[in-house]
């Protein structure tokens, strides 16, 4: 009886913190998305009625939208000057190369509220950075914070041409944010190709040369599809992250931005919440944002993971 029970007293510590801290609220937030809650002393059971609400809202699928800009903005811009960085900063003789690094990675670690903070100050109508040098050549003064026209649309102002809204693309003021994420990405994304490049057999490409390859076909041939692990891997955390990003909309854009054009899915979340007071409702989407993400994730897996080398 005593060996019996031993095992289960060492993963009990271990069993109560995942209790506590992960299965309880997980199923306590499912019971109030089921309400309509306030934070009064009662709730109002309304069944699948906030799912409905959620899923016929134009609200709810303007902040996906929003998300999505976000994502496909970041996520190839990430990957690809990651890449590059991770090339350029693959030569151990490169004179100041661990200092290099460590400038690329700093964004990495730096608080997106700092950072938020930061590009707040850069690209201020007023007093930013980026706005005197664009005075400084001859140009206007850019309200990039305040701007809901869509970075597509703005192109397309001189042919007359007014596109469909999904197609005008993020609004000035979420190009800004985008930029952010892409700087914060970076070298993340600079570190994790860097080991992936360090991890390729250098008698691949002396075979390659050898046999009269050049620079691009090793390339094409070798490094990318022996990175293409990597980059499956950077690819499924950089959508996951991208639906969760929130502190520098907050910091930036703390009322949603112009139009509400910066209200990403969670940031619209935490307003349903915190300000609307609609904790079922915000419980509700939560649950509706997990079942996209995780789809989202399954599908990139199914359609991309037949095409990674792993040896």
């Amino acid at each position: 009886m005593r060996k019996r029970i031993t095992p289960y007293l060492f993963i009990l510590p271990a069993g109560a913190v995942i209790f506590f801290f992960l299965l309880y609220p997980l199923v306590y937030s499912f019971f109030i998305s089921l309400h309509e809650w306030d934070l009064s002393p009662g709730m109002t059971f309304v069944g699948l009625g906030n799912y409905a609400k959620i899923l016929s809202s134009p609200e709810f699928w303007d902040s996906m939208l929003y998300t999505a800009y976000y994502m496909v903005g970041v996520l190839p811009f990430s990957l690809v000057l990651g890449f590059l960085f991770a090339s350029l900063l693959n030569d151990a003789t490169l004179k100041g190369i661990g200092f290099f690094r460590t400038v690329y990675f700093l964004p990495v670690v730096t608080s997106p509220i700092a950072a938020g903070m930061g590009f707040s100050f850069l690209f201020s109508t007023e007093l930013g950075y980026v706005n005197h040098f664009i005075r400084s050549v001859g140009g206007d003064y850019v309200n990039w914070l305040t701007n809901p026209e869509g970075i597509m649309q703005i192109l397309f102002n001189w042919t007359g041409i007014q596109l469909p809204k999904i197609l005008q693309g993020p609004s000035v003021a979420l190009f800004v944010i985008i930029l952010m994420g892409i700087w914060q990405n970076v070298g993340y994304a600079m570190v994790v190709y860097l080991a992936g490049l360090q991890g390729i057999p250098e008698t691949y490409y002396e075979a390659a040369s050898l046999s009269g390859a050049t620079r691009f076909q090793c390339l094409r041939k070798i490094t990318i599809p022996l990175l293409s692990p990597t980059t499956f891997f950077l690819l499924i955390m950089f959508s996951i992250n991208s639906f969760q990003v929130f502190g520098p909309v907050m910091v930036m854009t703390p009322e949603g931005g112009p139009l509400n054009t910066t209200s990403v899915v969670v940031f619209r979340l935490y307003r349903e919440a915190f300000a609307y007071y609609r904790f079922g409702y915000a419980a509700a989407m939560a649950f509706v944002l997990f079942i996209f993400v995780i789809s989202m994730t399954a599908f990139q897996v199914k359609t991309l993971e037949g095409r990674v080398h792993y040896e």
